[in-house]
């Protein structure tokens, strides 16, 4: 496979780095040009739904403003209530191509714990706020550390859509069935 040229619908260092990491694992050079694009959503989405049309409207973005690229990547990371009124996080993550084939594809869920889910719940960002779960002597607590990393860092959801969407584009031809084998 030839080097690819990728338009990224964010300026993030944070989601540049975790796309470089998944290029790596799969072996996939490119030349990533990030670009400063708005995912037309809230900044704080509480769907699935809208937290998809974020990625595809960045991936839209970035391809509109870096047209010459192969494709463009949307990343969005946001939130959901489950069947138990429970917000869980998660990453959408969009791929177009230059020839207008579009897939997303969505990571792994977390049941976010019960200070985060009154931070949503009151509608507080959760940006401005991780600092309070962590506090006093829960600070040594190990798992908790590893929980307010996976929140504060959102890396796992992030790549993990990454890794996903990647795959399916690179090996279309196995997954998509609208393809010929």
């Amino acid at each position: 496979m030839e080097k690819l040229t990728i338009a990224l619908g964010t300026t993030s260092e944070q989601k540049i780095k975790y796309l470089e990491k998944v290029l790596r694992e799969l072996k996939i050079e490119a030349q990533l040009i990030p670009t400063k694009v708005t995912s037309g959503v809230s900044d704080q989405p509480k769907t699935t739904k809208e937290t998809e049309q974020g990625s595809i409207n960045r991936a839209k973005g970035a391809f509109g403003k870096i047209p010459e690229a192969d494709f463009a990547i949307g990343i969005e990371v946001g939130y959901h209530k489950n069947n138990k009124d429970e917000y869980e996080m998660f990453c959408w993550v969009t791929i177009i191509d230059k020839n207008g084939y579009q897939l997303s594809s969505q990571s792994h869920k977390f049941l976010l714990p019960k200070y985060h889910q009154g931070l949503l719940n009151n509608d507080l960002y959760l940006g401005d706020n991780l600092d309070g779960y962590m506090s006093g002597e829960e600070s040594t607590n190990h798992v908790k550390k590893q929980i307010d990393d996976i929140v504060r860092y959102r890396k796992p959801f992030i790549e993990n859509a990454l890794r996903s969407a990647l795959i399916r584009y690179v090996q279309k031809e196995d997954f998509d069935a609208n393809l010929p084998l």
